[in-house]
């Protein structure tokens, strides 16, 4: 009976270490530019970040002494099989491949338990992400939060940190979440530019709507609607001023040191008063009925 428990128990042990612990899984999200569910992947980079990682990030291993080989199933993985050697690697089942890393010891450097390695580092995630999605939903589609154009995700962080802009809610890291930072209110968050500088607003961390007014909270703007006159109440001072349109157009642009401005001649519909002064800018939307 004990040699059967103990059979039993060695069977049990090797069909775990078949299916293998389960790991942190890494994650290659790569854009796939025609909605299809499938992609170009660089494997060769996405193995060096893995080293990178290990090391600076994850468990302070130094993996400089191992092959680090990638399979594109489990089956591979076990039986050694179909290894993915080429640097570009398009992904066999759509939208999302679990792939399994074999690490092997080359006699050089540091050597580590093999069972840890596994742990840590086997399981990995090819990740066709559609361009036109909004995973984070914040107004920008996946596509366009590849800044760089290289089709990876993960190395797009506009305000360093550490959250992709992909998953990021605030890409510049300046206190206002992007979708809020469509400020001519258009639904196109990248034709918003109110400080001119050819930097979307929800990627400059200069323009936020939230922390400006918090800067000078008595400041406001009234009647909102209005018919022919904007009053200015909350400082006296003299300012630049302009009037933006929806489409991101300045309508008028001028100096003025009264607590009002003219606007009956603007036609109907929504704007944006951008006011300079003092090495500071303020933003308040208004309805022009």
């Amino acid at each position: 009976m004990k040699k059967v428990l103990l059979l039993l128990s060695l069977f049990f042990s090797l069909s775990l270490f078949a299916q293998l612990p389960p790991p942190g899984l890494g994650s290659l999200d790569c854009v796939d530019i025609d909605n299809d569910g499938f992609t170009s992947f660089e494997i060769d980079i996405y193995l060096n970040s893995i080293r990178t990682r290990a090391l600076t990030v994850n468990t302070g291993y130094d993996l400089s002494g191992y092959e680090l080989i990638l399979f594109p199933s489990e089956t591979d993985y076990n039986n050694n099989t179909n290894a993915i050697v080429t640097p570009n690697y398009t992904n066999v089942i759509p939208f999302e491949q679990f792939c399994y890393l074999k690490l092997n010891y080359t006699g050089f450097g540091t050597e580590y338990n093999q069972g840890d390695l596994n742990y840590y580092f086997s399981g990995h995630k090819l990740r066709a992400i559609p361009y036109n999605g909004d995973i984070e939903s914040d107004g920008v589609v996946n596509g366009i939060e590849d800044l760089n154009g290289n089709l990876r995700l993960a190395d797009d962080d506009t305000d360093v940190d550490g959250i992709a802009n992909y998953l990021d809610l605030d890409d510049d890291g300046d206190g206002v979440d992007t979708i809020n930072e469509d400020y001519n209110n258009n639904g196109n968050l990248l034709d918003d530019d109110l400080n001119s500088n050819s930097i979307p607003d929800y990627l400059d961390n200069s323009v936020a709507l939230s922390t400006n007014e918090n800067d000078i909270v008595n400041i406001k703007i009234f009647p909102n609607p209005v018919s022919s006159t904007l009053f200015i109440n909350g400082f006296n001072t003299e300012y630049n001023f302009s009037i933006i349109g929806v489409t991101g157009k300045i309508i008028l642009k001028s100096k003025s040191s009264s607590n009002s401005l003219d606007v009956s001649e603007l036609n109907s519909g929504i704007y944006i008063l951008k006011i300079d002064f003092d090495n500071h800018f303020i933003i308040k939307k208004f309805i022009k009925d």
